[in-house]
């Protein structure tokens, strides 16, 4: 039932390397994983569009980006790339190929913000993104400058001299009209020569929750492939993903109640802590991503 070859190694902590999430080079990269694309960083800049060199630029943050979001899968081997899109990627370029959904948008956006693995201490995919929204609301509240979110990849990391401008660089990421600014999961405010930035709760519409969804598939298949049932609130407490949408019980409960009406899963709550049961393969769940919107 679950979604093959799911890659869940965590990505180099600076992998942007100064660069956003943009959203124009990320979907270029979608008709060129779909062909099964191959070639060095320049090679691929050249077919692409995306602008890189020999020694910096955009196509390796961005493969880095799209690997993190789920979209491809990517090899590399003597400096030459090898993509392919994911199950996910290739309905997402079927469906949205400009990624300019807010639906697509939240997805991917949780995708980044995934547990890589259930080590010891919990660590994410893309761990800056995981540190703010999966760990952060603890340790930072919803309301923090990013001196407060530096200090905290410091502590995970140590004292790195690129952190201050990757912390910078991942507040940006969610301002930018050109990266994920629309889908409002952080503001800032400026005032009294203070700049702080306000986590947002993920929309509670149901036209957003088969997207939810996936990305709970997806994230049960990579920490318990084999687990057709889990206790839902094990399940939760591994993931991350109510504290990554800053949702509280009730809200959660109905999108699960959703999941359960639609035939995704059987809840059993007969227990003190429910158990979910997968009745859906992760493939079904994807290709129903935007029938909500419908």
């Amino acid at each position: 039932m679950a979604e093959p070859s799911a890659d869940l190694q965590p990505l180099p902590l600076n992998f942007p390397q100064d660069f956003l999430p943009e959203r124009r080079l990320l979907a270029r990269l979608l008709p060129f994983a779909a062909a099964n694309g191959s070639g060095t960083k320049v090679e691929i800049g050249a077919k692409t569009g995306i602008p890189t060199g020999e020694s910096t630029g955009k196509v390796e943050p961005m493969i880095h980006y799209a690997r993190g979001m789920g979209l491809i899968r990517a090899d590399k081997e003597g400096g030459r790339w090898q993509l392919e899109l994911t199950s996910l990627g290739r309905r997402v370029a079927a469906e949205d190929p400009y990624l300019s959904e807010s639906v697509t948008l939240w997805l991917l956006h949780l995708l980044l913000c995934r547990r890589s693995n259930l080590a010891d201490p919990a660590t994410g995919l893309a761990d800056a993104w995981f540190a703010l929204f999966a760990e952060g609301g603890l340790r930072l509240g919803n309301r923090f400058d990013q001196a407060a979110y530096l200090a905290f990849l410091n502590e995970r990391h140590g004292a790195k001299g690129y952190l201050k401008g990757l912390s910078g660089l991942v507040l940006r990421s969610y301002l930018e009209e050109s990266c994920f600014g629309s889908i409002n999961a952080l503001s800032v405010d400026t005032s009294a020569g203070q700049t702080l930035y306000f986590r947002h709760a993920a929309p509670a519409d149901r036209r957003y929750f088969p997207a939810y969804s996936t990305h709970l598939f997806l994230v049960w298949d990579a920490l318990y492939p084999g687990h057709s049932q889990l206790a839902i609130d094990d399940l939760f407490l591994q993931c991350r993903l109510p504290a990554v949408m800053d949702w509280d019980r009730a809200t959660t409960h109905r999108w699960l109640d959703w999941m359960a009406d639609h035939g995704l899963i059987q809840l059993d709550r007969q227990t003190g802590n429910a158990l979910a049961l997968r009745l859906q393969e992760t493939g079904q769940v994807i290709r129903g991503i935007y029938d909500e919107l419908i």
